[in-house]
């Protein structure tokens, strides 16, 4: 009798000790918003594992009974499991829709930006010489037949004119090294650019750019060198995502105007243009500005 005693007692510790590793979360499917989703949950231990997919597992801690941990946004549905003790819970993460190719869009912004540290006559003549850069060969292979001389003569003025453009715009790429993006990145969240007037970071899953968050200091906004720094790069990286530029910036001044007449206010906004969201948010030292569809 004494040993049926203690085993149904070991057996109601074991049943005990499962229960207070309880463990929730908040929902079943989550999406993101910006450039992640939140999971939030209660659970009775110091902390949950949580594993996305196949991936590495991850630890986070419990503080009064509650957790949560982010998720960067994929261009497919992600099972997340979340485990406490001997408890286990899956979720959901929805699919969202990705900005652009990584590369493709690094390399047109990049583009962007050189541009913009070049004078506009320089400007004007790269962008005539690159419309009419076949009409300019054949012009060319005509003249050889007719004047093999003056063909020559041609040729060497435009190479001289080449190479006087691609000095101009190395000494552009110099002037711009730390606003341009790197050609690759890899999958996960990071900071891209990275200067005292602005961060951009990106969240880039399996070569694709799923969102952007712009983060400027308030400081800095004070300043008519942040200022020009934060217009240029938000113009640069709206054109480049083929949004239109001059109306987002319109609304995003009425945007700071509103937040500046309450100060308090953490309220989201959110400005659309071309199917992009422009989502605006506000510390008490930083603006950011969240970039997805």
């Amino acid at each position: 009798m004494k040993k049926r005693l203690l085993g149904a007692l070991g057996f109601l510790a074991v049943i005990l000790a499962g229960c207070s590793t309880s463990l929730t979360t908040n929902k079943t499917t989550y999406h993101p918003t910006a450039l992640t989703a939140v999971i939030k949950g209660n659970a009775k231990t110091k902390q949950v594992t949580y594993q996305v997919a196949d991936h590495a597992k991850h630890q986070v801690a419990v503080n009064a009974g509650t957790y949560f941990f982010q998720v960067p946004a994929a261009p497919t549905d992600q099972k997340v499991t979340v485990t406490a003790g001997h408890q286990h819970k899956t979720v959901t993460v929805k699919a969202t829709k990705s900005l652009a190719n990584y590369q493709t869009f690094a390399k047109q912004y990049n583009q962007m930006v050189i541009g913009s540290y070049l004078p506009s006559k320089v400007q004007k003549q790269l962008q005539t010489a690159q419309k009419t850069q076949a009409q300019t060969k054949q012009k060319l292979a005509a003249l050889a037949k007719r004047d093999p001389a003056a063909a020559a003569t041609a040729a060497k003025q435009q190479q001289a004119a080449a190479q006087k453009l691609q000095g101009q715009l190395a000494t552009a790429k110099r002037q711009a090294k730390d606003q341009l993006l790197p050609t690759t990145a890899k999958n996960g969240i990071h900071n891209l650019i990275s200067t005292k007037d602005t961060v951009v970071r990106a969240n880039v899953q399996d070569k694709h750019l799923m969102g952007l968050a712009l983060i400027v200091p308030t400081k800095q906004m004070k300043t008519k060198t942040g200022q020009r720094h934060f217009g240029t790069t938000f113009a640069l990286l709206g054109s480049t995502l083929k949004a239109n530029p001059q109306y987002v910036i319109k609304k995003f001044e009425k945007v700071l105007k509103d937040a500046k007449s309450n100060s308090s206010s953490t309220k989201t906004k959110t400005i659309r243009s071309n199917n992009i969201r422009f989502n605006t948010g506000f510390s008490t030292d930083h603006l950011y500005i969240y970039m997805t569809k």
